[in-house]
């Protein structure tokens, strides 16, 4: 029946319901960067190699907090209701290394998410800011892949 709309109205719904998963974790994901930030393994690295990365996690969580405060203003505006945050419990990964692989999965796992926000939005207004967004996450995969470079290669010589 809606088939001529686009995005139709299930489109629309899934899009919402996935920006507001986007939105729910942020206590727990604001937790995992500290906690990186406070485990990079600085015996193992070079004082430059340390400072450099904890300024990448730092420069990453910032670029995430910036994201998930637009994700709740995209959802203010298109639905006209506040998003409730449920809190999740942040467990901490085994070591820094395994963190460092759940986050660079993580972000290319939202990559997918986003992409199929972007589907059923209804402006390219929306469209634009969703995909700035996911191509920070790209962005930060990379960013969580030199880190993980860094640790497997260790100090500089």
């Amino acid at each position: 029946m809606y088939n001529w709309i686009y995005p139709n109205p299930v489109q629309l719904k899934n899009s919402i319901d996935l920006i507001g998963k986007s939105i729910e974790s942020e206590r727990k994901d604001s937790q995992f960067y500290q906690w990186l930030i406070d485990n990079i393994p600085i015996e193992d690295l070079s004082s430059r190699q340390s400072n450099k990365i904890k300024k990448t996690i730092e420069s990453i969580r910032d670029d995430e907090l910036r994201h998930n405060k637009m994700y709740k203003e995209m959802y203010y505006q298109i639905t006209g209701k506040e998003m409730k945050i449920e809190e999740e419990e942040f467990i901490a990964p085994v070591n820094f290394r395994i963190g460092i692989e759940d986050a660079m999965m993580g972000e290319l796992e939202a990559v997918k998410k986003y992409r199929e926000i972007m589907n059923g939005l209804p402006s390219l207004y929306y469209r634009d800011k969703v995909f700035n967004i996911l191509s920070d996450e790209l962005r930060h995969a990379n960013l969580y892949n030199y880190i993980y470079t860094n640790i497997i290669t260790g100090k500089e010589k």
